[in-house]
């Protein structure tokens, strides 16, 4: 998790590396809302760098098939709670619980050097929320990527292109409107599959002996989404920050090739 390296070839690292830190978060309470809430969270930090399993700045992976150029791992995500009486749009509607996402990722490496890593990124995940109903399914969603990596020596600049698109069920747990949440300025909807909106991310990392630190900005994009008629839905357009620092204070003898 949130490893650096010197190059973006193949180099010793250790096969685990523990630690704990602080991550800040200003982000829309779910794509589409009005309301944005700054976070502060506490983060385990975790590196294992295992032939089957890794543990990095992208979560969680378990190695499926791994090749020169194409990779297929099983990958992991989520998104925070919202309770929806901080939600104008949501007031009075049943709260977004903790939701987690699981699935493979396939990964084609477009092109590489001791500089730049480019690479074409398929996840698809299915959702499941933890509240009420434990791992309750919540359908699936994808975000077909273009993903770029460039040395600065003593930074990592990474950027992220691409779109998501979502199951009805996704949606729906997200945009429906039911018949008894139904008022004035909030009609009854029923959620469609397809196309959830764009999103473009550009960040920088480094690692300073023990410590690493990393910030992130995220663009996302909703016009012409498939729901963009739903009345959950107030805003096509905004930004999202991200402000990690970690403190590494365990880690392994032994060294891998990463």
């Amino acid at each position: 998790m949130f490893g650096f390296n010197s190059s973006l070839l193949a180099e010793e690292k250790p096969l685990w590396e523990f630690g704990a830190g602080l991550s800040t978060l200003y982000h829309p309470h779910y794509l589409g809302s009005e309301q944005e809430s700054a976070y502060a969270l506490p983060i385990p930090f975790v590196n294992y760098r295992g032939k089957l399993i890794r543990s990095d700045r992208n979560g969680i992976r378990g190695l499926i098939y791994d090749s020169e150029r194409l990779d297929l791992n099983l990958s992991f995500s989520g998104s925070l709670p919202v309770n929806s009486k901080d939600s104008e749009a949501r007031d009075g509607m049943d709260d977004l619980d903790l939701m987690l996402e699981v699935g493979p990722t396939l990964q084609y490496q477009v092109y590489r050097s001791d500089r730049h890593l480019l690479r074409a990124d398929l996840p698809v995940r299915g959702g499941f929320t933890v509240g009420d109903e434990f791992m309750g399914y919540q359908g699936w969603t994808t975000n077909p990527r273009l993903h770029h990596e460039m040395d600065l020596s003593r930074w990592k600049l990474t950027t992220t292109l691409g779109a998501v698109f979502s199951s009805s069920r996704y949606h729906g747990y997200i945009y429906d409107v039911d018949s008894q949440d139904v008022r004035p300025g909030r009609e009854h909807y029923q959620s469609d599959s397809g196309y959830t909106g764009a999103r473009f991310s550009t960040g920088l990392k480094r690692r300073i002996g023990d410590y690493f630190v990393a910030g992130k900005l995220t663009y996302y994009n909703l016009d012409g989404a498939s729901n963009a008629d739903s009345p959950l839905i107030k805003k096509n357009e905004y930004f999202g920050v991200s402000l990690v620092f970690v403190w590494v204070f365990g880690k392994s003898e032994k060294m891998v090739s990463d």
